[in-house]
């Protein structure tokens, strides 16, 4: 029988444990409380489940998976996931969004965007050498979050990044060839670079093609593939991004964020702004002084 998914934003768990900026975390009890176990779900977000002490299984995407002691699951945007309703588990969750990943850039390729986070191992399972290594990571970022003070989101954001080099470290000794990159993804991440230096300036998709010597539609198709979204959400991603940040974080005005943008009108800026957003670039700015 077809099963209904329900689609569940970040702010479904808020109410529960919020740290609202982009990142929750919350124990495997709490997580499995908040979500309905007749139903298939989704995410808008990234998940990381650790289970410490486990019984049950997990359904992803059509394959069946058994939890149990010390296993990790990476549940990528837009995965179709159904626990056991007779799941028994103790552990944590990390739930974040590619905003937040993206909050803080490196100079590294491997960790500086979200892109990395597109082919990532659905599980891994850690033998003693490495437990101690991802519950101490896991610590680190537990406890700078239960603070919540003054630059907790980038030190969080910093811990995270380190996280999943962790975690694709860990995957790397059993799945060592699904890791490495091919030229189609090394073409998406190439235009996820691209994007991150220009899209002041071009905020099209066939700017970049032309850079990358590909048609448009080829480079739209790529990313498809490999993000699960078109080129130019990536695009318009990425500066809503930048908008997010200038509005929350600094006091330039509207007009000013929209020339730092490159909109040439500030009544451009702020339509393209609600598409994404729903709301205003000002009532998005004043809703989120809380």
């Amino acid at each position: 029988m077809e099963q209904n998914i329900k689609t569940l934003p970040l702010h479904h768990f808020e109410s529960r444990n919020a740290f609202k900026t982009g990142m929750l975390m919350m124990t495997i009890p709490e997580f499995l409380a908040g979500i309905d176990p007749e139903q298939h779900s989704t995410n808008r977000f990234y998940t990381v489940l650790y289970f410490k002490k486990a019984s049950g299984s997990i359904t992803i995407d059509n394959r069946a998976h058994q939890l149990r002691e010390d296993r990790i699951f990476f549940l990528n945007y837009n995965q179709v996931y159904h626990l056991d309703p007779e799941t028994s588990a103790s552990g944590f969750v990390m739930m974040f969004t590619k905003s937040f990943y993206n909050h803080l850039y490196t100079g590294n390729r491997l960790i500086k965007s979200e892109t990395v986070l597109s082919d990532v191992p659905v599980f891994i399972d850690l033998k003693a050498g490495s437990k101690k290594e991802h519950a101490g990571a896991f610590e680190e970022i537990l406890k700078e979050y239960r603070k919540n003070v003054l630059f907790s989101a980038e030190i969080i954001c910093l811990h995270l990044k380190i996280y999943m080099l962790k975690y694709l470290r860990t995957a790397s000794s059993g799945h060592a060839a699904p890791l490495l990159p091919d030229h189609k993804k090394e073409t998406v991440q190439n235009f996820s670079e691209l994007v991150n230096r220009h899209y002041k300036e071009h905020k099209t998709t066939a700017p970049y093609a032309e850079k990358l010597n590909l048609t448009a539609n080829y480079l739209n198709s790529l990313v498809k593939t490999q993000l699960g979204i078109s080129a130019g959400t990536l695009i318009k991603n990425r500066i809503i991004l930048e908008a997010e940040r200038l509005l929350l974080h600094t006091t330039l005005s509207v007009t000013e964020i929209s020339y730092e943008l490159g909109f040439t009108d500030n009544s451009h800026f702020g339509k393209y702004f609600k598409s994404v957003k729903g709301i205003s670039p000002k009532s998005y700015r004043d809703h989120k002084h809380f």
